[in-house]
């Protein structure tokens, strides 16, 4: 092909001037708009028959410019000096059943304090201003209606898409994000003031819990070795990062009040209803901060005999990946919840795996609180010491059996094996449980041993009246019992049994007890079943002798 002629490149040379001409035209007005104090670049988009205005701001911005959906004066009974229509109850319901919790603004500010890769949901604003309230505002019509929306707005070209949005005087309100306003209030005071209180449901301050910026700093340090000076300097840049918004006008041009009222109480119910918060399932297939939900996604991969797909070139998955707890009809062995469940107990309990793993600081920063992503070379440790884990519970019989490909459902129902150790609540319960033992200096393989011998035994059956889990685990009526109180129980006659029982005279007493109450089948009377089977009176009840 021929070189394009001097016409043509002078052609082409005019329209990349004309290009970067206007480009330096753009580039300029929109650094314009942006140093202009309270002006916003906006872009204009329209859902059903509402425009609505996206930009970002920052954090700070937040804090100073963003209320709460109930200080919203259109949703508030009255407003001093304004003549105009209450809300009605219904919508002051709404709006009250539906404010923040504040217990949450610890965590969620942690959160934003502590992961790297913190990232909140656009909020989603009503902008309003003073004159909605002034019934004789020369910006209501003869006839009631609004002559233009409650934003200050000007066009900055012909199609109405980009805008200027001037925030002067306008208030702006969450109406969705409320959690997420409160959590940036939350690191703004943790920042700058270097404590936040822990809260109850209504904003009060509670006794103990709060949480300081040093405990923040130590606990960055602690998972992730970063140096103290650069966390407190990452910290205080925190409130300069930007959050996308979403404005909608308080009162749009052509509407009434009363419209209005009615547009934005329609609008706040739909999107605190049909917001959805992700099951405990996903919440482990995706989490990539909890060391745990990362180990046990690990594990998978590994293909372990326990918890890879069926036998024989069977694709009968072993692991459910969707249920929180296993019917009896399962053919699973265990659901990915509990498999994140066990390696935490596993791994949290047993102290011989070397302190360089530090798995005590992979859990959470308070009680609800935020996990940090342990080094790389932590979670394969921790891999590894699962994959032990499981290597040594594939020799017991039930699960040499699984793996051959007998079905769980035969080893779960109380009409075939009945066995314990295909239940979610007694794999967590004894996963802690050999935690806690090979901490005190048990065998992780005697262990196991002894439990293999005792399920030839019988020992490991849920519903036989002789079996140390029956009233444990189960109620007389055969019901399963999944109280936390009984997994607890479950754990602790794990470490009498396996661990060669309690030295300790008021300890063993205060098992036993426990395990008379919960085999009890008349409260009134104080009867309870014996290991014989026996209906005797529960302080005739005594604890089975120890496996070891």
């Amino acid at each position: 092909m021929s070189d394009p002629s001097q016409k043509d490149m002078n052609a082409l040379l005019d329209v990349a001037k004309v290009q970067q001409t206007e480009q330096l035209v753009l580039s300029q007005l929109l650094e314009k708009i942006r140093f202009q104090a309270s002006h916003h670049f906006v872009l204009q988009v329209r859902m059903g028959e509402v425009s609505s205005y996206l930009t970002s701001v920052t954090l700070r911005w937040v804090t100073e410019k963003v209320g709460f959906a109930a200080d919203l004066p259109i949703f508030r009974e009255s407003s001093e000096g304004s003549k105009r229509i209450p809300a009605d109850p219904v919508t002051i319901d709404n709006v009250q059943q539906r404010q923040p919790d504040w217990r949450r603004q610890l965590e969620m500010a942690a959160y934003l304090a502590t992961r790297r890769h913190h990232k909140f949901p656009p909020l989603l604003l009503v902008g309003y201003q003073r004159w909605v309230y002034e019934e004789r505002h020369e910006k209501w019509g003869t006839d009631a209606s609004a002559m233009n929306d409650s934003l200050t707005l000007r066009g900055l070209e012909p199609t109405g898409t980009y805008w200027d949005l001037d925030d002067t005087e306008t208030d702006f309100y969450a109406l969705d994000g409320q959690h997420r306003l409160m959590a940036i209030l939350g690191l703004r005071d943790l920042i700058k003031l270097g404590q936040l209180h822990a809260l109850d449901e209504k904003r009060n301050p509670k006794k103990g819990g709060g949480l300081s910026r040093e405990e923040i700093v130590d606990h960055i340090h602690n998972g992730t070795g970063e140096s103290h000076a650069d966390i407190h300097e990452r910290l205080q840049h925190l409130m300069d990062e930007r959050i996308g918004i979403e404005i909608v006008p308080a009162v749009r041009m052509g509407e009434t009040y009363g419209d209005a009222l009615r547009r934005l109480r329609q609008m706040f119910v739909d999107v605190t209803e049909n917001a959805k918060a992700l099951t405990p399932s996903e919440l482990t297939q995706l989490d990539e901060t909890n060391g745990y939900r990362v180990v046990s996604r690990r594990l998978l991969g590994v293909q372990h005999d326990l918890l890879k797909s069926g036998a024989d070139g069977e694709q009968r998955p072993k692991v459910d990946m969707i249920k929180t707890t296993l019917p009896e009809g399962s053919d699973c062995y265990t659901t990915l919840k509990t498999l994140a469940e066990i390696v935490r107990r596993y791994l949290k309990e047993n102290k011989t795996l070397g302190e360089s793993s530090n798995f005590a600081s992979w859990d959470k920063l308070f009680a609800k609180g935020i996990f940090v992503r342990p080094e790389d070379t932590a979670l394969e440790q921790g891999k590894l010491a699962m994959v032990d884990y499981f290597d040594h519970l594939a020799t017991i019989p039930s699960h040499v059996a699984f793996i051959q490909g007998k079905p769980a459902s035969e080893l779960r129902k109380s009409s075939g094996e009945d066995n314990i150790l295909f239940r979610p609540l007694v794999q967590t319960a004894l996963a802690e449980a050999l935690g806690k033992l090979v901490t005190r200096g048990v065998s992780l393989k005697n262990a196991i041993e002894e439990l293999g011998r005792q399920e030839k035994r019988g020992q490991l059956r849920l519903t036989q009246r002789t079996s140390p889990w029956f009233g444990v685990l189960c109620d007389p009526s055969l019901k399963m019992r999944r109280h936390k109180k009984n997994e607890e129980l479950c754990c602790r006659l794990f470490q009498y049994l396996l661990g060669g029982g309690l030295e300790d005279d008021f300890d063993r007493e205060q098992l036993r007890h426990d395990f008379a109450v919960q085999r009890r089948i008349d409260e009134e009377d104080d009867v309870a079943i014996d290991l014989d089977g026996n209906s005797v009176p529960s302080d005739k009840v005594r604890l089975p002798n120890p496996w070891r």
